[in-house]
């Protein structure tokens, strides 16, 4: 299943609402796809479970909780950068 390109989809607009008005767009794109991976992950995990069966049948941890996982370590890493400070 493919996700939309970021720069076309409505995750840009809430990347754009939430990053400093001085990231450069390739910041803001690689926010936008590690959002974008983010909740594919998370959706595939709800569909599936979170124990799926490898090609020998044996009960394994769905792969995109690693996928999900990375995407929110990245995604913490750029938004401490370049998240917009409130408060």
């Amino acid at each position: 299943m493919k996700s939309p390109t970021p720069m076309n989809s409505e995750t840009m607009e809430y990347v754009n609402l939430s990053v400093e008005a001085r990231t450069p767009g390739a910041v803001r794109e690689a926010i936008a796809t590690q959002v974008d991976r983010m909740r594919e992950a998370r959706r595939r995990i709800e569909a599936e479970g979170i124990v799926v069966r490898d090609m020998k049948g044996s009960v394994i941890p769905h792969p995109a909780i690693a996928i999900e996982a990375a995407a929110v370590t990245l995604l913490n890493t750029l938004m401490t950068k370049w998240g917009e400070r409130r408060g």
